[in-house]
């Protein structure tokens, strides 16, 4: 769980710098035409460095948000101080650490929304501990169909989490010649947020995780629907994921016009020895070498094709 903690807050900050160049390239029309064209800042490319000096943890293990499971702080795990030390360092800018009270500034009277699986959970927890630094008096809170969130009265701030681990809206069906299979129409989100268009000024969706045969396996696997009818050929789970992204990005765009859209990568999984349910754990304390990412790729890639 310690490595879910490191995970960097790019998605915070980038809509931190968009702001911040919307204003810089306002006053750019201000200055002499022969002034240097403005370089965009890339906070993708960059490197994990480690700076002892690096100062604590923002909040710490009273957080009320934390499920206590998930709560390394309080629980003691191994390795924090090393863990808090990493930072992420673009190539060609600073990239600071965010600043509750000036964030909290910045989105007075905002809504945000996280849409997606626990990674998204994970990081609007870690969000909703640093913003209460800003706001003590932030209150649990959850629009109907989330499954947590929080609001801030002192900026009239609300921020929301809806579980959707496939974005796309899929159910049980029983079946003749296998256990069973997982109905996902591909054109219609789930449940959990396909009413949210207008409430949220701001969404963040990821997706990724539970594409895997590890969750829909032979016995029970995924079947793609698109129209009220079954696809033909019937995809693979990657081509299905494919479709299912391609058609939920286009329903993001179609409903949420106004809304500043944001979709997060997918990361490493970090269990060694097991799944999180076979006994696995996070030993690391680390962020893994270019070279352990695509042997992990790689890896992957060999245990898909044996499972086909």
């Amino acid at each position: 769980m310690g490595a879910k903690l490191k995970l960097p807050s790019s998605t915070l900050f980038i809509w931190l710098i968009i702001s911040t160049c919307a204003l810089t390239i306002f006053y750019s029309k201000l200055v002499p035409s022969s002034s240097p064209p403005l370089v965009p800042c890339n906070l993708f490319a960059g490197k994990w460095v480690i700076d002892p000096n690096r100062p604590r943890p923002i909040y710490d293990e009273t957080c009320p948000f934390h499920r206590n499971a998930w709560n390394c702080l309080r629980n003691q795990r191994d390795n924090m101080e090393v863990i808090n030390s990493w930072k992420w360092v673009p190539e060609d800018c600073e990239l600071n650490e965010i600043d509750p009270l000036e964030f909290m500034g910045v989105m007075r009277d905002k809504r945000i929304g996280f849409v997606g699986d626990s990674l998204n959970e994970n990081f609007l927890v870690s969000l909703l501990c640093i913003l209460r630094v800003a706001d003590t008096g932030a209150k649990k809170w959850k629009r109907k169909g989330a499954w947590r969130g929080a609001y801030f009265p002192k900026f009239n701030v609300t921020v929301a989490y809806h579980r959707a681990v496939l974005l796309a809206k899929y159910q049980w069906s029983e079946g003749d010649e296998v256990k069973g299979v997982h109905r996902v129409d591909v054109d219609i989100p789930a449940k959990d947020w396909e009413d949210i268009g207008g409430f949220y000024d701001i969404l963040i969706f990821n997706t990724g995780h539970w594409w895997g045969y590890d969750k829909f396996p032979k016995e029970s696997p995924l079947a793609f629907y698109q129209g009220g009818k079954p696809i033909v050929p019937a995809p693979d789970m990657l081509e299905g994921l494919q479709i299912v992204v391609k058609n939920m990005a286009a329903y993001i765009q179609k409903e949420f016009p106004k809304t500043l859209k944001f979709w997060r990568l997918q990361s490493p999984r970090h269990f060694h020895g097991g799944d999180w349910n076979q006994n696995g754990s996070c030993l690391f304390d680390k962020p893994l070498e270019d070279s352990e990412l695509q042997w992990s790729e790689q890896r992957g890639k060999s245990n898909k094709r044996a499972d086909h």
